[in-house]
């Protein structure tokens, strides 16, 4: 009885020893940083591609949404697995250009996805190791998904509008939109970001209950 006493406890000091270390594990940051770059150019080059069509009135391929669909869901699937793995990575670890890299893979994943990192980004925000603008955008559009007001007025939509226009996501309080924006560093006001992106503000633009995404 007491041999087995002492290997059942050695057998559970050992587990936990080695689930320390794996749980302590680090990745090769470089080798990180450097697939994060062929991510963003992937995630990029076709919205570039939309946006520049947008800007000119021209036509776009017909299956071009559905080869980003499959781009996005390879990318984020790369991208959760080191995240479930590693958590979020530090900007002092991954880089600025890393960093902005996981931001936009998970800023275009669904809800779901977006709720269960966004408090890991907001963290490391919150400590100067991340974008508080990358998290001023990902916490806008969780709640534009979540059917709420978003804060800081940086999500656009055309299923507002029955003729499709595209409009500002109804914000809180809009009469102090613009210093909560100067607050997390944006540098042009929501009216600014609106014509940029070709969309209509108003800031008394009404909430529409059980949009659908």
């Amino acid at each position: 009885m007491k041999i087995f006493i002492i290997i059942s406890i050695t057998f559970a000091i050992t587990s936990c020893s080695q689930k320390s270390n794996e749980n302590s594990e680090k990745p090769d940051y470089s080798a990180f940083a450097a697939s994060l770059d062929s991510i963003m150019e992937l995630d990029q080059g076709l919205r570039k591609q939309i946006n520049e069509a947008m800007q000119s009135n021209s036509p776009l391929p017909s299956d071009i949404f559905t080869e980003m669909d499959k781009i996005d869901s390879s990318n984020q699937a790369w991208v959760k697995a080191k995240l479930d793995k590693y958590g979020w990575p530090k900007k002092s670890e991954i880089g600025e250009k890393g960093s902005r890299s996981i931001f936009l893979v998970i800023q275009h994943a669904d809800l779901n996805e977006i709720e269960k990192y966004f408090p890991q980004l907001q963290e490391l925000a919150n400590n100067d190791e991340a974008s508080k603008i990358h998290a001023a955008m990902m916490q806008d559009r969780m709640l534009m998904y979540q059917g709420k007001k978003q804060i800081f007025g940086t999500q656009a939509s055309s299923k507002l509008r029955n003729d499709g226009s595209w409009v500002i996501w109804p914000v809180e309080k809009p009469e102090s939109i613009n210093d909560r924006r100067k607050e997390v560093g944006f540098t042009n006001t929501v009216e600014e970001s609106a014509a940029s992106m070709n969309a209509i503000y108003n800031p008394e633009e009404p909430l529409i209950k059980n949009q659908k995404f």
